[in-house]
């Protein structure tokens, strides 16, 4: 409650600052030399955001875009060919696992932004930190998406629709910025690619055969399937399609990835905590099909071209969902609210128990995935 009581408030603060220090718009001549994005969430959201700095390249080819992320996310935007340089800020409203930045560092990362002479700020989302940043006039021109937010709850600036990358892209177009581009990317380096194989390789995996990478994990636990039908779906994708079955996730989710291969009565593969991102996204290329819960693998896994299914919960798909000409989602509980919480308003096991093996099973065959 405390935390969306402070979202709101800073989405108005943001909106005031827009509407007071930034009244007078953007030129229909604008160009500018230098551009700073500003987009602090978490690894799944910042993919979302990847179309705005591709549409921003496709306008602005010569200019500086540079981003303003966490550490979390760096990576994304280092890979990403139409930025040319990261700064880190952790934010604590968005700090996880990471310690957030202490004031001392955001104090210097102000006086640096200040020194880099931008033209154009952009908002996508920041806190109360960067909403000084505006303060400070580190751009001469600013756009926010707060603004609109704002503004569409009382209905006079309405989102073209309600997924989260469209709504970033809302930003451009509210300024007259074109954005052809609408699907999120990463980059992979053929280094990458063939760090890739010879892993795969390593791991005994036939790339000729079907590879089903599974992502079992999720930082919030009421999105998590059931781990009893996970074990149940990689046993049918073994003994039914002869497919190899691969783990994914990180360190701290290999004990719910051992609970499933435990329960199963196949063979599969765990590499979880064995890749960074740009590894488990040269990976994800390589394989048949990703099946996993609503999280950034997801994400990246459709942000690569992979055919990608999302399990999802308390989140919503028309507005959380994979973006990509070969993506699906699965949502069985269609009136479950966005929570993040630990039990589950309708039972113990949760609203992604209602998603059954045969639902995703019968999502794998509409789609022609295997």
């Amino acid at each position: 409650m405390f935390h969306n009581i402070v979202e709101i408030l800073t989405l108005i603060a943001s909106s005031i600052v827009q509407y007071i220090f930034y009244r007078r718009g953007i030129p229909k001549d604008f160009k500018p030399k230098r551009i700073l994005v500003v987009k602090l969430d978490h690894i799944g959201d910042v993919i979302l955001a990847t179309p705005v700095f591709s549409n921003l390249r496709l306008t602005f080819p010569d200019a500086d875009i540079d981003a303003l992320t966490g550490d979390w996310s760096r990576v994304i935007l280092e890979n990403h060919p139409d930025v040319n340089k990261v700064w880190v800020y952790n934010s604590p409203a968005f700090s996880r696992s990471q310690k957030p930045t202490p004031l001392k560092e955001v104090f210097q990362l102000y006086r640096n932004l200040q020194g880099q002479n931008y033209d154009l700020l952009i908002n996508l989302r920041g806190d109360w930190r960067v909403i000084l940043l505006s303060l400070f006039r580190v751009s001469s021109k600013r756009i926010d998406r707060a603004s609109i937010q704002v503004a569409n709850k009382f209905g006079s600036a309405q989102f073209s629709s309600k997924h989260e990358a469209s709504r970033n892209l809302d930003v451009l177009k509210r300024v007259g910025i074109p954005t052809p581009i609408q699907h999120a990317t990463f980059s992979v380096t053929s280094e990458d690619e063939e760090w890739a194989s010879k892993f795969l390789l390593d791991q005994n995996i036939n790339l000729d055969q079907p590879i089903i990478a599974i992502h079992p994990g999720s930082p919030i636990p009421l999105k998590r399937w059931i781990p009893k039908r996970y074990a149940e779906l990689a046993d049918w994708l073994v003994e039914k399609k002869s497919a190899k079955v691969l783990f994914v996730g990180v360190k701290d989710e290999i004990p719910i990835i051992t609970e499933i291969q435990d329960i199963m009565h196949r063979e599969s593969i765990s590499i979880a905590g064995k890749t960074n991102l740009p590894q488990l996204a040269s990976i994800l290329l390589k394989i048949t099909v990703f099946i996993g819960n609503d999280s950034g693998p997801m994400h990246l896994a459709a942000a690569v071209g992979t055919n990608t299914i999302g399990l999802f919960g308390p989140g919503d798909p028309e507005r959380f969902g994979p973006i990509g000409h070969n993506c699906a989602t699965l949502r069985k509980k269609l009136n479950c609210p966005p929570c993040t919480g630990k039990v589950c308003r309708f039972g113990e096991e949760g609203c992604m128990s209602k998603i059954q093996v045969t639902d995703v099973v019968l999502t794998l065959k509409e789609h022609n995935f295997l």
